[in-house]
């Protein structure tokens, strides 16, 4: 059976989060997206004493993705980082999971110039279209270390 997924993040009276992942009925418009979260979020709160902070509908991915490489690794990765656009000099950093070992120098960093390396991060430029926190784009990038 189909179904779509709803997201939702509850915090505590301390301040602590946590999400919860809901398989739900698939909806065809926006409109019954939003009833049927209403709905879901009503039986929730007669059963949980946390608050409900946000629910959102997780839309699925239109790309069919791509294979798992030999000898691939979820334990491995890299951070890289960088300054933000109109950060006043704040960094922030972004995750990339299983890095391919090619991309990685002997010593443990990120090479930043490699030209597939290069197009991925600028996808997280000003002009990328993509973001790494809180709408935030990175105008250039500092450096990148293999995750221990």
């Amino acid at each position: 059976m189909a179904y779509d997924l709803l997201s939702l993040t509850m915090q505590d009276s301390y301040g602590r989060q946590t999400r919860r992942i809901i398989e739900v009925a698939v909806q065809t418009t926006v409109a019954e997206m939003i009833t049927a979260a209403g709905v879901l979020s009503t039986a929730l709160e007669a059963v949980t004493d946390l608050q409900l902070i946000r629910a959102d509908w997780i839309v699925r991915a239109v790309d069919a993705g791509f294979a798992a490489q030999a000898g691939s690794n979820v334990d491995v990765g890299g951070t890289v980082s960088g300054l933000l656009t109109d950060g006043n000099g704040k960094k922030g950093s972004l995750k990339i999971p299983g890095i391919k070992a090619a991309l990685v120098n002997t010593d443990g960093t990120i090479k930043l110039e490699d030209t597939d390396m290069a197009a991925y991060l600028a996808l997280f430029e000003a002009a990328g279209g993509s973001f790494i926190s809180d709408g935030e784009t990175v105008a250039s990038w500092i450096k990148g270390t293999l995750d221990k």
